[in-house]
């Protein structure tokens, strides 16, 4: 898989910006402050319908526009004649979001299915110290990146609980109304479950040897955390007609408890997924070093699905990563990804040898690293 062409309007710093990367491993260097991150990061929001570092999308306007558009064009093979066409765009005073491949509608999260990325960057810390939320979305985006039909079943889920949620809200007298809504709530929310467990068991097994190769100490686990799952040893034996059976009782038994509190109180909108270094949380136990080195395994564990499920690989996104790595690791991520096809990387001053130069602004050039 690879992105041929990136263009750019009213997005964060630039008015205009076409990016033409290059096969192989590519630096984009310039000072700080330049933009190099944002660069990465319109890459990143073509290829998942949202951004890794800003959770609204109006913050990625460029000030004083009113809009910002990403074009992409990628080949996922070199049978392929023509390229897919992907453009997300955002318009801030209608606050709406909108996504095309080849020219037609679609959810921003089947970006994924055409252009899988992966990105290692300082937010990655994130996903073991921040909220439930990003470690779900996280999850999500992996799943979908294997399982494109995933993210239809998100978004319909997410239109099935607002409708929920809006009844709930109406007060007594909705029992009858409920049924359909929790029906189909169970239906897609059992999927989204089975497939995000079997995407976390194998992700969590490659990021565990990955962990130990990268010079980890101790043992890296991980577990499903959801109120489907009462007692978590049913996780073991989990399938998606498990997980409706479950779903649907938990949804039963939380029925007087939604109805006070006016909102549906589980289901995998509010699961989380927990991490575990020796058997004890991540979160509260390891420190700042041990707690990047889980993430930056969980990622490459990351790529490598992606490679042998798809059969491609995926664009790896290296944003200042290099800064916050020792010698030793940096030179292990490097040799991990330096056979992909492509990999783009930021770095604010570049020294070493190269094959060709590209001036994207006045302060950030691209270069075609010829070797690693």
């Amino acid at each position: 898989m690879m992105l041929i062409r990136l263009q750019l309007t009213n997005f964060r710093n630039f008015q205009q910006l076409e990016f033409l990367p290059f096969e192989g491993f590519t630096v984009v260097s310039g000072p700080n402050g330049s933009g190099k991150s944002n660069l990465l990061e319109s890459i990143y929001y073509l290829g998942t319908g949202y951004s890794y570092r800003q959770m609204h999308d109006e913050n990625l306007v460029r000030w004083g526009a009113d809009f910002f558009s990403i074009r992409g064009e990628v080949r996922q093979g070199i049978r392929q004649p023509l390229p897919y066409r992907l453009e997300s765009a955002y318009q801030k005073a209608a606050r709406r979001k909108i996504f095309k491949i080849n020219g037609k509608r679609d959810l921003p999260g089947k970006g994924a299915a055409y252009l899988p990325v992966v990105i290692f960057s300082p937010q990655d810390l994130l996903l073991i110290q921040g909220p439930p939320g990003l470690r779900r979305r996280f999850l999500d985006m992996v799943v979908t990146q294997v399982w494109p039909q995933h993210a239809v079943d998100i978004n319909y889920y997410k239109g099935v609980l607002l409708q929920r949620n809006k009844l709930l809200r109406q007060g007594s007298g909705i029992a009858s109304q409920m049924e359909p809504w929790d029906e189909q709530l169970i239906a897609a929310g059992s999927r989204i479950i089975d497939r995000r467990l079997s995407v976390l068991s194998r992700l969590l097994g490659s990021g565990r040897r990955i962990y130990e190769i990268l010079g980890g100490s101790g043992v890296l686990t991980g577990t499903y955390v959801s109120q489907v799952f009462p007692s978590g040893e049913e996780l073991e034996r989990a399938d998606e007609a498990c997980c409706r059976e479950l779903f649907r009782n938990a949804l039963k038994n939380a029925r007087s408890l939604d109805e006070r509190l006016k909102v549906t109180t589980l289901g995998p909108h509010r699961d989380d997924l927990r991490f575990f270094l020796n058997g004890h949380d991540a979160r509260f136990y390891c420190s700042q070093g041990e707690q990047r080195l889980i993430a930056l395994s969980l990622k490459i564990g990351q790529s490598r699905i992606i490679a042998e499920e798809r059969q491609l690989e995926p664009l790896v996104l290296l944003d200042d990563v290099f800064s916050e790595l020792d010698e030793k690791r940096r030179s292990q991520v490097l040799n991990e990804f330096c056979a992909f096809r492509q990999v783009i990387a930021t770095t604010a001053d570049y020294s070493g040898d190269y094959a060709d130069k590209c001036q994207l602004t006045t302060s950030i050039v691209s270069l075609h690293v010829r070797s690693l």
